[in-house]
């Protein structure tokens, strides 16, 4: 068989040699659709006489053709394996990602020198396959970016090691969409728990939240605001800033810390029917009228009524911080005692 095969690759280099480009185009797309075809039916005699054959041919192609073959293939489950490494290895990234995302015939030593060597588009395509073991994740979490973090974060069949879930535990304090992945996952290291925890120390996961916030949103804007507090940049700026982006998740944690209150705390008082309880929570930690206004705008599609808006800034000019801060810490005590005795 294997001389039957050298004979015919010989009689290839003589023949293709002859034949344009768009001749040997047509019978590579000729030997993948026989291929595709008869697959399901073929030994590995049969598959490793198409390998050597369409891998012959495939080598003569330009990256067009060569890219047309990775996408037609690449999904068989018993492609041709010397093929598709080839085609994945390929440092064209049309040619390659196919390859990369479906391809099941590489072997796990063959992703890893990919992921050590390949660019971050390769990378990428990686994150997409159904499976990845450790070996694999931790060059990608090495070498990836921030894009190719949250999406190997959100992929449930790649394992992450200790080491692969640190650093991106570590990446999450200043990124909530790579925190918001890792919220999801349920097999993230007991021993890193406390790294994931809000500013009143408990952690993240089993937060008691509203039930208009959902627990990944909170998780992320735990995180996040938890980065940016170490760095000192939680000022009534940035809130503001939060708060005109839409982001007003961030912006009531961050309230919250600063109040020195637990996160659903702020949420319940975000969506409380009166606006009292999120006012003397942004009086006692001495911001201004515009932090409550924003806070009231973000709540509703349809604008205050100006009596409201009117009443509302009289109760905040009249409301003293030395009594706001009172009433917080009063209810955040008896809080404390209820969940206690809960």
């Amino acid at each position: 068989m294997a001389t039957a095969i050298g004979s015919l690759v010989q009689q290839l280099d003589l023949t293709m040699a002859e034949f344009p480009t768009l001749r040997r185009a047509m019978i590579l797309r000729n030997l993948a659709t026989l291929f595709a075809d008869y697959a399901p039916r073929l030994g590995s005699e049969h598959i490793h006489a198409f390998d050597m054959v369409m891998l012959h041919v495939a080598r003569t192609m330009d990256e067009a053709d060569r890219s047309e073959l990775s996408r037609r293939i690449s999904s068989i489950a018993n492609a041709p394996p010397k093929l598709i490494r080839d085609l994945a290895f390929d440092p064209t990234e049309a040619v390659a990602i196919p390859a990369l995302e479906r391809a099941t015939v590489l072997t796990d030593d063959d992703l890893v020198a990919i992921a050590r060597a390949c660019g971050q588009p390769q990378l990428l395509a990686l994150t997409r396959r159904r499976t990845l073991v450790e070996l694999v994740t931790d060059i990608i979490v090495e070498r990836g970016n921030a894009e190719i973090s949250r999406a190997l974060a959100r992929n449930l069949g790649a394992k992450l090691s200790l080491e692969g879930y640190t650093r991106l535990v570590g990446r999450s304090l200043s990124d909530p969409e790579l925190a918001a992945s890792l919220g999801k996952r349920g097999d993230v290291p007991t021993m890193l728990m406390p790294k994931m925890q809000i500013s009143s120390g408990s952690p993240f996961i089993g937060i008691e939240t509203s039930a208009t916030i959902p627990d990944p949103a909170l998780f992320a804007a735990e995180v996040f605001v938890g980065g940016q507090a170490r760095r000192g940049e939680i000022t009534e700026a940035v809130l503001v800033g939060w708060l005109d982006s839409g982001r007003e998740t961030e912006a009531l944690v961050a309230l919250a810390r600063l109040a020195g209150v637990p996160s659903r705390t702020a949420i319940e008082a975000y969506h409380a029917s009166s606006y009292e309880p999120l006012l003397y929570l942004v009086r006692s930690v001495r911001f201004g009228w515009k932090i409550l206004k924003l806070f009231m705008a973000t709540k509703s599609e349809r604008e205050t009524p100006p009596e409201v808006m009117r009443g509302m800034m009289e109760a905040f000019q009249a409301l003293s911080v030395t009594t706001a801060q009172r009433v917080v810490r009063m209810n955040a005590a008896r809080s404390r005692i209820d969940t206690q005795h809960d």
